[in-house]
Parts: C-alpha cells; sequence; structure tokens
C-alpha cells in the first residue's frame, strides 16, 4: 500500500497531533529533521506531519485516524457558509485543452474531501486523479466543467488578438460561466462565496457581474487560491478532464501525443487539432 498523503493548513497541525493523540492506539515519535512537525506511531504504523501541511500515512489504519482528526476539525468562521471555488487547467501548455470547472462545497464537504487527499491538482499524481474525481463529483453540493478543444481555443484567440484582447478575456469569460452554472443550481441559505485564483482581477469581476449577482456573494480573488478545498477540487476535475481529452484523441490518432516533441508536433499536418498554436509556434521558434 502506498502511503496516503493529504495538505492542510499548517496552523491545523497542532490540533489535528492532539486529536490522534488522543486515541489509545496512538503514541508519539521523534521527529526527524526541521521538515517534520510531528511523528505519531498508531497501531504499528505511522502519521508523519510536515511544516509545510502535508501529512503522510503509513498504513490504513493511520490513514484512517487521520482522516477522522481532519473531519473533526471545527470550521472557522471564514470557512463557515457555502464556497464556489474555481480553477483552470491548461492555459499555459500547448497540448490539448483548456479547461475551467467550477465546484460548491460546504464546509464539512471540505473537510471531507480534504481528508480523502484533496489538494492543487499539482500536488497530485495523475494516477490519483480519476479516484479523486470520482469523489468529488459524488460529495460537492454542485460542479460545473468547461472543455475548451484545441481548435476552439485556437479560433477564440485569434478573434480575442483581432479584438485587441488576450488569455485573460478567455479566462474571466471561462470562470465566469462555469461559477454561474454552479450558483444557479445550488439552493443556500448561507453565504456564498466565491473564491478564484487572481489573474486579472478588473476582467474577472467584470465578466462576474454579468451573470452572478455580486451584491449577494462575497467575491474573492487571490493568488495560491488552491489552499481552499473547493478550489483544489476544481483543479482536479479541470486537469483529469484534460488529462482524459489527450487520452482520447491519442487512441484517435493512434499516437501518445504526450511523448511528441515539440518539433514532431509543429511538423503535423494535423497540430491545430491537439494543439495551442501560438504556445506551440512560440515554442518551435526558440528550439
Amino acid at each position: 500500500m502506498k502511503p496516503a498523503v493529504i495538505k492542510v493548513k499548517t496552523e491545523d497541525l497542532k490540533r489535528i497531533k492532539e486529536l490522534i493523540l488522543e486515541s489509545k492506539h496512538a503514541s508519539s515519535d521523534i521527529t526527524m529533521g526541521e521538515y517534520e512537525a510531528f511523528r505519531i506511531r498508531f497501531a504499528e504504523e505511522s502519521v508523519i506531519a510536515y511544516t509545510s501541511g502535508k501529512i503522510v500515512s503509513n498504513g490504513p489504519r493511520a490513514e484512517a485516524i487521520v482522516q477522522i482528526a481532519v473531519r473533526s476539525l471545527t470550521p472557522d468562521s471564514a470557512e463557515a457558509g457555502l464556497v464556489i471555488g474555481s480553477d483552470e487547467a491548461g492555459k499555459g501548455e500547448w497540448l490539448g485543452p483548456m479547461v475551467v470547472a467550477a465546484v460548491a462545497l460546504t464546509p464539512n464537504q471540505s473537510r471531507l474531501l480534504q481528508s480523502l487527499g484533496v489538494m492543487d491538482s499539482k500536488e497530485v499524481p495523475i494516477e490519483r486523479l480519476g479516484e479523486l474525481t470520482t469523489e468529488i463529483e459524488s460529495t460537492c453540493s454542485s460542479r460545473s466543467v468547461l472543455l475548451i478543444s484545441p481548435q476552439t481555443f485556437n479560433e477564440r484567440f485569434e478573434e480575442l488578438h483581432k479584438e485587441g484582447k488576450n488569455l485573460n478575456d478567455l479566462l474571466a469569460w471561462g470562470h465566469s460561466k462555469v461559477i454561474a452554472e454552479v450558483y444557479n443550481d445550488i439552493t443556500s441559505n448561507t453565504p456564498i462565496r466565491v473564491v478564484v485564483d487572481e489573474f486579472a482581477r478588473k476582467k474577472t469581476e467584470q465578466r462576474l457581474s454579468r451573470v452572478v449577482p455580486l451584491e449577494e456573494i462575497e467575491l474573492i480573488q487571490r493568488p495560491r487560491a488552491e489552499d481552499e478545498i473547493a478550489v483544489a477540487a476544481a483543479s482536479i476535475l479541470a486537469r483529469e478532464a484534460r488529462e482524459v481529452w489527450i487520452d482520447r484523441f491519442s487512441d484517435k490518432v493512434d499516437v501518445d501525443l504526450r511523448d511528441l516533441s515539440v518539433p514532431e508536433a509543429y511538423k503535423r499536418n494535423d497540430k491545430l487539432t491537439f494543439s495551442k498554436l501560438q504556445y506551440l509556434k512560440k515554442m518551435a521558434e526558440r528550439k
């Protein structure tokens, strides 16, 4: 069994340690190195927490007690209400589509998904994306995924360029679309926060104001928003959808697109169907 990895806020580490140690099967162990926050022996297995907020459980019993501890954390006032998080995948990569996703979570849903390993998709092994996607889809209050194929991206990018606009305009449209779909799908009597990874504050707000009543929500745009579980969940849905698209298109053309070098991809007659041409061209010119 591979170690189970989750990530929590660093300020939660102390309370998680206390909760685990309440069990008669748990005992403190000596930490090894400055980056370890604590070590605990649990039923002959180990739990290792790092100062970064990552917790590694070596064994099924250790994994279970960590999950219980995380789910037992009391949400602070900032976590009250329902959160809609949005994120994207593939915006700066030449291969495959750009995908934007949004997910709505209650505090309890957030804790559950966090305990199962939902974190920024860049920190999740590719082989776990499908499993976590299933957990997110079965747990969340609502979700929306928008996939912009390479061909559509190329066409839209060219249109925006002619209008004097750029990628941020396309991103703002994509985020506002999925957020609006989720917002209109949920029924909540509690406060709603919308959290977006910051990329173009004014454009995002302007786009959202057309489709969501901003006076009824709290809009938060900030860097590294993936530490909000709803945003992390959205990043996983977006990345999984992109990876699935690449797999299916690779099967369609009978070539593993991930194995193509930039020069090889640029020479192909069908490159517009699987690549974002502007990015591919720039990379090819650097070679």
